[in-house]
């Protein structure tokens, strides 16, 4: 294992102003391989992961042994042996589902939807379906039957993301109510959508982000540019990425946008090839590290 090659520590520990003393393995030290190193292709090698593999096939494959799987972690930095390299098509959309759980809803003002709600919110926070309407003694007409538990706020996108109780019940037209103190705040859901397949970001045809909160020929909210239509006057909300995607002003279109699957897919590609030392000099690598070890 890793940690076996680790140097041990005496360690005091104290119950009930008792010191005992024991031998502790020492996590703390750290060994980095450094970049300069990787480049040298005599010492090192290119793999390309199949369907499957882990730390441990992959040693075993290559050096004979599954003992040197903490090489393959350490050569490449691997943090979490489990989401460090790429995944399999199943164990990518599984994780992807988990971390982007939940619906997105989209806000804007009541009174003008070319403008976001401006409501903040806090983690956990829950939100209910509420309306405009309001009966013969000026009460707002709630429903707190339908409801939903807040999870984060993205205040560049102008949405959150909530999960829980009847989420699944809003849509897009539907009036939220939260409370502030005594009082109900409301904003409208200009849009709804699925955690796994929401908006992440902008990004041109060559891969470069765009800014969410700029107009379509990148003048950012609020400056003005030296031509086109903004000289004079910087660009409204509903005239930015953001807004042509939510159809504040018109049709809605989704040009350019990338959705969280869809990032986590390039993101995992990107996983697909990494570097691993060479049989030849596995074992000069191994009696060099335990050799730094216990200096």
């Amino acid at each position: 294992m890793y940690f076996d090659r680790f140097p041990y520590l005496n360690y005091t520990e104290t119950f009930d102003g008792v010191g005992k003393r024991r031998l502790v393995t020492d996590i703390i030290r750290r060994i980095r391989i450094s970049e300069r190193s990787k480049n040298d292709a005599s010492f090192f090698i290119d793999y390309d992961l199949k369907e499957g593999d882990t730390p441990e096939n992959i040693s075993h494959r290559l050096y004979g042994t599954s003992s040197y799987f903490w090489t393959v972690l350490l050569v490449n930095e691997a943090i979490n042996p489990f989401y460090s390299f790429s995944l399999d098509s199943l164990s990518l959309e599984n994780y992807a589902k988990k971390k982007y759980f939940g619906r997105y809803f989209y806000l804007v003002d009541p009174s003008n939807e070319k403008r976001f709600s401006g409501l903040t919110f806090g983690s956990d926070e829950t939100i209910f379906l509420s309306t405009t309407n309001v009966d013969d003694f000026g009460t707002t007409q709630e429903n707190f039957t339908v409801r939903a538990r807040v999870v984060e706020q993205d205040s560049t996108l102008g949405r959150i993301r909530v999960d829980g109780g009847e989420h699944t019940y809003f849509s897009a037209g539907d009036i939220i109510g939260v409370y502030r103190g005594s009082d109900v705040r409301q904003a409208k859901i200009k849009k709804t959508e699925d955690g796994l397949y929401g908006l992440h970001h902008f990004q041109t045809v060559s891969g470069s982000r765009i800014n969410p909160l700029a107009a379509l020929d990148g003048t950012p909210l609020g400056f003005t540019s030296m031509t086109g239509d903004y000289t004079i006057d910087p660009p409204e909300l509903w005239e930015t990425r953001i807004g042509a995607y939510l159809g504040l002003s018109g049709s809605a279109t989704s040009d350019y946008s990338v959705s969280n699957f869809d990032y986590e897919i390039t993101q995992n590609e990107s996983k697909g090839q990494i570097q691993l030392i060479h049989p030849d000099n596995i074992n000069l690598f191994v009696e060099e590290f335990d050799r730094i070890l216990n200096i």
